[in-house]
């Protein structure tokens, strides 16, 4: 450890050890990381990466951690959030972002240049790389419709890999990403439209709203936690279960939307894992539709 610390310091990389992992989780759930690394350029993410892998250290890829739930023990190895790689490139008919760009901010960016078909991504947690690795969406939209390329350091050769249009497999919270955890997801070419930016900003404060007004912001979660299934509604399925404000130990189904999952303040990912279940055995004993989880548990 000492001799990987030594490298990391001559490429200025900023880093913690025994990091909380809570404290980094919108969950506000998690033991330590032996080793977190926040680099802040896309040479320092790819040469964290050269480096954890020459000392064969286990690595796993953060963004925000909006969308995971750390393990109670803690992760071995290197956790390496993306979080302040966040540049943002304007082109003719969209943008280019890196990984770790905050999905809100690429929505004002696109606004502020009178872009449309990003505005769902405003009020959404999480990165770019995590919107890309699971394309991500929300009321009607999702990164499959902007998303035309996207780059990728490949941590077994050390190459830099490009993937363009359907060779992303898109799919309901889904892409080749996630066949493939030796892929780093650098940054993303988004292909939008030409708009008018009062419309834009007024279909953002609208979306905005009604996040506000129907989801449990107020509570730490890691969003909706069910992907939809064909034909219904996962949060529908769960309230007409009656398993709104069920809980196990300090997780609970969130009484404003029983899509949602949120820390009552001393929630464990156990916790979370075992009400998961729960809610998955009733709703397919009670209706025969079978919940797929949206969200990881690392």
């Amino acid at each position: 450890m000492e001799q990987l610390l030594t490298e990391l310091q001559r490429i200025h990389v900023e880093w913690e050890t025994d990091c909380p992992l809570s404290a980094h989780s919108s969950f506000r759930i998690g033991g330590p990381a032996a080793l977190a690394l926040f680099p802040d350029t896309r040479e320092k993410l790819m040469n964290v990466l050269r480096i954890l892998r020459a000392h064969q250290m286990p690595i796993t890829v953060i963004g925000r951690a909006s969308n995971v739930v750390f393990p109670d023990a803690g992760l071995r190895g290197a956790v390496l959030f993306t979080s302040k790689y966040r540049q943002i490139g304007m082109e003719d008919d969209g943008m280019y972002v890196s990984a770790g760009a905050l999905s809100s901010t690429v929505a004002n960016a696109a606004r502020d240049a009178s872009l449309t078909g990003a505005e769902f991504l405003y009020g959404l947690p999480g990165t770019v790389g995590g919107a890309v690795y699971m394309n991500a969406g929300a009321f009607g939209g999702c990164m499959e419709q902007i998303c035309t390329e996207s780059e990728y350091y490949d941590c077994d050769n050390g190459e830099i890999g490009t993937l363009r249009g359907t060779v992303h497999a898109f799919a309901n919270r889904e892409s080749v990403y996630q066949k493939h955890p030796e892929w780093v997801v650098l940054g993303a070419r988004l292909q939008l439209k030409s708009g008018n930016r009062d419309q834009i900003a007024a279909t953002m404060a609208n979306f905005l709203e009604r996040r506000r007004a129907t989801q449990p912001l107020e509570l730490p979660s890691a969003g909706s936690v069910f992907k939809r299934p064909a034909g219904h509604f996962a949060g529908k399925l769960i309230e007409d279960c009656g398993l709104k404000g069920m809980m196990v130990g300090g997780a609970q189904v969130s009484q404003k939307h029983a899509g949602f999952i949120v820390n009552r303040g001393d929630a464990t990912a156990e916790d979370v894992r075992r009400l998961v279940e729960m809610v998955r055995e009733t709703v397919w004993s009670r209706t025969g539709v079978s919940l797929e989880c949206e969200i990881r548990f690392l």
